[in-house]
């Protein structure tokens, strides 16, 4: 008898494994779903635009040249050498 509140204490540590793993199954499965939707409506904007796969391509290609951090200069342009 005297291990009964340590028995009920392991079986409410093991429910609670199994819940916070049913919470990361649901956590992983709303990720997936969220990242679904955005990149539904990535799609959607994308088909909106009429513009051909090229020219799609060079608007890509110049936001990701807009967001790049500038590249440092090397030593012998910021002396003047």
């Amino acid at each position: 008898m005297k291990n009964t509140k340590q028995d009920r204490l392991k079986a409410e540590l093991e429910r609670a494994r199994e819940k916070a793993a049913e919470w990361q199954a649901k956590v992983r499965d709303l990720e997936k779903q969220v990242r679904e939707q955005e990149n539904m409506e990535i799609l959607r904007e994308v088909r909106a635009i009429a513009a051909s796969p090229e020219e799609l391509r060079g608007l890509l290609d110049a936001l990701r040249a807009a967001k790049e951090p500038p590249k440092p200069k090397d030593d012998k342009e910021v002396n003047g050498i």
